[in-house]
Order: structure tokens, then C-alpha cells, then sequence
């Protein structure tokens, strides 16, 4: 029986390439190559979560919503013309013995980017930059930080805000005692 030819049992080792520096990668290892688009549609799916989450951005500094387990906290550390920077904090609620045992997630910064309409991880858990500088990259390094690692928080970033999304209840303080506008 013959193999296809696009199995690659068949092909010869090719050798290894050089790097934009002109060293050799170690042991053969082809150096990591960043899927823009795939990153980019998760920073742009990330903005429009947030928008949705935090309506009326230019007026409003946090917002509160009821998850299952808990609330997210979402305020606004910083405004600049084309950018602002959120926090969004997550805590748990203890209503139960079976509840004790879920993990908070870390609290998460977020730039968004609002002229581009994408939003990126700046910092997880108040350490950033995520995945380090993105030059003269070996791992290990002193951080452990991956070679992917911005993209793997976008991508929880992503999947996370999906979830508050779908399962989110806003807070909303009712004035009591006011008169309505007639």
C-alpha cells in the first residue's frame, strides 16, 4: 500500500534555518512565530465585550455585575484621548461549603485602544508587561514568561468576558424617595 505523499514520512530533514540575528536556533527548534490575525481578532472581540459590559464608558468610572459565585468589578484606572485602561476584578462569594471551593480569577488589566477598537492584557495579577518585552526572547527566562503568553491571557481574557457576558447580572441602585419627572 503506498503513503500519501503528505504525511511527511517521506521527507528529508530539512536544516535549520538562521534567526534575523544569524545564530542557528537551538537543537533544531524553529523559532515562534506570533498568528497575528488570530491575536488581533481576540483583541478586537475583547473591545466589543467590554463595550458591552461597560456602557456609557465616557461617563462612568466601575461597574458591578452578579456572576455565578460571585461579582466582577470593572473600574477605569486611566483615560487618555485614544486610549483608556480598566481593571476588572473578580471576587468570590461564600454562600455555601460547595462555593469555598472555586478559584478567583486573578485581577486583570486592559488597555483599550479606542481609534483601533481593540483591547489587549497589559497585566495579570499586577505583573506586566505580559510576556516580558517581546525581544531577545529564551526560556526559560527569569519571569517564565511564554512565548505565547500574550496570547494565551487575550484568549482568557476572551473567554472569560464571554462568560460574565452570558451570565451577568448588573447592579443598579434604584433612588428611592424621589418623585418621577412628570
Amino acid at each position: 500500500m503506498a503513503v500519501p505523499a503528505d504525511t511527511g514520512r517521506n521527507k528529508m530533514a530539512s536544516p535549520p534555518r538562521q534567526s534575523a540575528r544569524g545564530s542557528v536556533p537551538a537543537a533544531g527548534k524553529e523559532r515562534f512565530r506570533v498568528d497575528l490575525p488570530t491575536y488581533h481578532a481576540d483583541c478586537d472581540a475583547n473591545y466589543l465585550r467590554l463595550c458591552k459590559l461597560m456602557p456609557e464608558l465616557a461617563d462612568n468610572q466601575s461597574w458591578r455585575y452578579q456572576i455565578p459565585n460571585g461579582t466582577l468589578e470593572v473600574a477605569v484606572l486611566d483615560r487618555s484621548r485614544y486610549t483608556t485602561e480598566v481593571c476588572l476584578q473578580a471576587s468570590a462569594s461564600v454562600s455555601s461549603d460547595k462555593d469555598k471551593h472555586w478559584l478567583t480569577p486573578p485581577p486583570i488589566t486592559v488597555r483599550l485602544y479606542h481609534d483601533a477598537r481593540m483591547a489587549e492584557v497589559v497585566a495579570v495579577n499586577g505583573q506586566g508587561p505580559v510576556g516580558g518585552d517581546g525581544l531577545n526572547f529564551r526560556y526559560p527566562n527569569p519571569a517564565m514568561h511564554n512565548e505565547d503568553e500574550r496570547q494565551q491571557v487575550n484568549r482568557y481574557l476572551s473567554e472569560w468576558l464571554a462568560h460574565c457576558l452570558a451570565n451577568g447580572r448588573a447592579e443598579v441602585t434604584l433612588p428611592f424617595g424621589t418623585q418621577p419627572p412628570t
